[in-house]
């Protein structure tokens, strides 16, 4: 699992990633690439910048270019379709959505008791779960022209989901500015890059030139958790990829992942896996 800026390669050069993920947890990440889910069973958090929501069956969440998103599995049994792809196949290799607008990255079930401006996102939303079905069957069964016919449900996925965004008008929800969503672009970089270092809140304050207190709570805004909560996620991370050779003792992982010894090892990968490393091995 990477958790900050991921370089996604994708099977055969095409890129266009599309499947079904159960009961998903993934750390804050940004990516280039364009991410749709939409929930088939169970319910799901889900982050997209600063705005969080509980997405039930049926509804569905999208991550434009360099949004910062994470997913949390809250104990509910959920199952939902995927679609990650490049932008270039949709003709706007530089990302998307092309022009600058505040949008939210939601689209919910219209509430029985809402006014009938409502209607029509309803409508969308009814459509886009088709194509997302769709989009899933075609990757299946990869019938003829497959590729041909994925790229147009693609165009229309895209299209709908601003259909339902206008780009004029009152901004939906309260959306980090772009100029701080880019500090946190380069902090999550860094943090992947450095997080095997002694890394403390005021560095991580200074390194997004902010102060401790309004950093502390932006980061935790945008990414769902705590700075060290976040840290130790991807040293254990980490860890549990070294694990796997069965040669490497478990004091030398620890000190490799950037924990001071064995025993806080052994106590934060408790806190996050809810076992000991060893049980886990």
């Amino acid at each position: 699992m990477r958790a900050f800026h991921e370089t996604r390669s994708y099977n055969k050069g095409w890129p266009v990633q599309i499947g079904t993920v159960h009961n998903m947890s993934f750390l804050a990440h940004w990516h280039h690439d364009l991410e749709f889910i939409y929930v088939r069973q169970g319910s799901l958090r889900v982050g997209i910048n600063s705005e969080v929501q509980m997405l039930q069956a049926g509804e569905f969440a999208f991550c434009g270019s360099g949004d910062i998103h994470y997913y949390e599995h809250t104990g509910s049994d959920s199952e939902l379709i995927m679609v990650i792809f490049n932008p270039r196949l949709i003709g706007a290799p530089a990302g998307w959505p092309i022009e600058q607008r505040q949008h939210s990255g939601f689209i919910l079930r219209a509430d029985a008791a809402s006014i009938s401006s409502s209607v029509d996102n309803e409508q969308i939303r009814q459509q886009l779960a088709a194509i997302m079905e769709q989009l899933l069957l075609e990757h299946e069964q990869q019938q003829a022209h497959a590729e041909t016919v994925i790229t147009g449900l693609l165009h229309m996925l895209c299209g709908l989901c601003l259909r339902c965004m206008p780009a004029h008008g009152p901004a939906i929800r309260r959306r980090a500015s772009a100029a701080h969503l880019a500090v946190m672009q380069g902090l999550l970089d860094w943090l992947e890059q450095n997080c095997t270092q002694p890394l403390t809140l005021q560095d991580g304050a200074d390194e997004a030139g902010m102060s401790v207190f309004h950093f502390s709570r932006f980061f935790k805004n945008v990414t769902g958790i705590g700075y060290n909560t976040y840290i130790n996620e991807l040293r254990i991370q980490r860890a549990e990829q070294q694990m796997s050779i069965r040669e490497r003792k478990l004091i030398d992982i620890a000190l490799d992942c950037g924990f001071g010894n064995v025993r806080t090892f052994n106590r934060v990968f408790r806190q996050l896996r809810g076992c000991s490393p060893s049980e886990r091995r």
